[in-house]
């Protein structure tokens, strides 16, 4: 167990070329995901969406006054027809301009339904993003306590041959030789279950990663895997607060409320239904004319009232839930670097003491190889304080990785890595 921080300081290296990192896999899994592939598709969506309702109405061309039988030729049936077949027949444009505030609601409601859809893709790659992180840290924080397991094993059973032939010479106790078999099995069905863990996270991988059941995929471990406190939580709260996909739903929805709030106040003003221009032809020695035509409606029994009062309940409900979501997200962001901060405290004391206990041993050996000590109960006890400090301090160390990861992701707003 001597060779523990050589364990970690190996695991710490980055391995060749052919293994994956953490950013590798993370690209990886968001390039493969359905999930990430069908919400982009829905992003793509939206904003088509948005630019049809902003489309202009197209104009109508209207005819009028045209009868069918004026185009008979008068010798066929004998009667009198004036020669100009397009004899009191007009032609015109109609075209319906939209209403006031008209289309700065429609672009803000469809700017509210991009940001549901961007919420939900953006939702998707950081739960997809830090799903990949945490198995990939668990995986390669699993090797590096399967390596300590595999060591262990190997140290118990060197002691347990060393109390087997001291038992010979009458030199070790039936009690040491059980406890040493009791440690020996003990590490052994630690390693077992390890290795289940480690399989577990690791085909959960291979799923996130889109790959098939049972391929062989090496992991390179991350070399910025120090554990740090976290910077200025008021910070770090705001950065969450600004980059929030739900927040910034939420937002998107208050700006398509005000703004069909204010199409419901310009409705109070006469505006035109639609503008016509046409030309009308004429016979009898009448000359062709151009004729205008308008529409209005008038605001006169309808003073949309409900309609706002609506409106103004459905703002104040957002204001409320931005109110809650704030709060929700700022304990979150709190908790998390105060539990980042208290698992870089643990890590420190866990080294410490780990290093302690290992010179002990290590004073301790070498004071049995030359029959100073007798009593190997001592050997054993202090084997298990040694075993069980260096995994607190694994597990301490990967507990840590997976608050950062959470940190970073109700930091981010999942839309790229810039974020």
């Amino acid at each position: 167990m001597t060779g523990f921080w050589g364990l970690l300081v190996l695991a710490a290296v980055p391995a060749n070329t052919s293994s994956l990192t953490e950013e590798q896999a993370v690209e990886q899994a968001l390039q493969n995901s359905p999930q990430v592939r069908y919400r982009g598709h829905t992003v793509e969506e939206a904003e088509a969406q948005t630019e049809a309702g902003l489309a202009w109405n197209n104009p109508f061309l209207r005819f009028s006054g045209l009868r069918y039988d004026q185009l008979i030729d008068p010798a066929i049936d004998r009667r009198s027809y004036p020669d100009y077949p397009l004899y009191h027949s007009s032609m015109a444009l109609r075209w319906s301009p939209p209403g006031l505030g008209e289309r700065g609601a429609r672009r803000a409601q469809g700017q509210a339904n991009e940001a549901d859809a961007r919420m939900e893709l953006a939702i998707a790659r950081r739960d997809i993003t830090a799903l990949v992180r945490k198995l990939h840290a668990q995986i390669v924080n699993y090797d590096t306590q399967l390596a300590l397991g595999r060591d262990v094993i190997e140290q118990r059973s060197k002691l347990r041959d060393l109390i087997k032939s001291r038992l010979e010479q009458h030199a070790a106790t039936l009690l040491d030789e059980s406890l040493s078999e009791i440690d020996y099995l003990d590490a052994k069905t630690q390693l077992s279950e390890l290795e289940v863990q480690r399989r577990a996270a690791y085909d959960e991988l291979l799923l996130q990663l889109g790959l098939p059941a049972g391929s062989a995929v090496t992991l390179a471990a991350s070399s910025q895997d120090t554990c740090v406190a976290p910077g200025d939580t008021a910070a770090l709260v705001e950065r969450a607060r600004a980059a929030n996909p739900r927040l910034r739903l939420l937002h998107a929805q208050q700006n398509a409320v005000n703004a069909e709030m204010t199409r419901r106040w310009l409705d109070l003003v006469p505006w035109f239904d639609y503008l016509q221009v046409g030309y009308g032809f004429a016979g009898d020695n009448h000359a062709g004319y151009v004729a205008f035509q308008l529409q209005l409606t008038l605001p006169i029994l309808d003073w949309k009232r409900p309609h706002r009062r609506a409106l103004n309940a459905r703002e104040a409900a957002l204001e409320e839930r931005i109110q809650a979501d704030n709060r929700v997200l700022s304990d979150q962001v709190v908790r998390t670097a105060a539990a980042l901060t208290e698992q870089a405290t643990l890590i420190e004391r866990y080294r410490e003491a780990a290093s302690v206990v290992e010179g002990g041993l290590a004073h301790l050996r070498q004071a049995v190889e030359r029959g100073i000590v007798t009593n190997l109960f001592e050997v054993v006890q202090l084997q298990g304080r040694l075993l069980a400090t260096q995994r607190s301090y694994l597990r301490a160390q990967l507990e840590c990785k997976l608050q950062q990861v959470e940190l970073e992701r109700l930091t981010s707003s999942g839309l790229g890595k810039a974020d």
